[in-house]
């Protein structure tokens, strides 16, 4: 009983470390025309929330910056700067961060 009781024990701890780590630094953005959107970053993947969507895209390859897309909606960051194609709400065109 006792190592039942360990192992549940275990378990709610991992699980609370994964959430924990599933939330990582965000970046809020402001565009020209007044657009704005936020990018949190987790593992490999880019967490986008844009014109009320929620994007997960990949990371993508890129000659320079970072630049993560799912093949429709692509979010890339370059030297201060970024942009974010295919997401509603747009155009998210000059975008610098806050």
């Amino acid at each position: 009983m006792n190592k039942l009781l360990i192992l549940a024990a275990l378990a709610a701890l991992a699980a609370c470390g994964t959430t924990q780590r599933a939330g990582g630094p965000r970046a809020d953005w402001r565009c020209d025309g007044g657009a704005a959107f936020s990018v949190r970053f987790n593992d490999n993947a880019a967490e986008v929330f844009a014109g009320g969507q929620v994007y997960t895209l990949p990371a993508a390859q890129s000659g320079s910056g970072a630049r993560y897309s799912n093949g429709t909606v692509e979010y890339w960051e370059h030297q201060g700067e970024a942009t974010l194609n295919g997401a509603a709400g747009g155009p998210y065109t000059n975008c610098r961060s806050n």
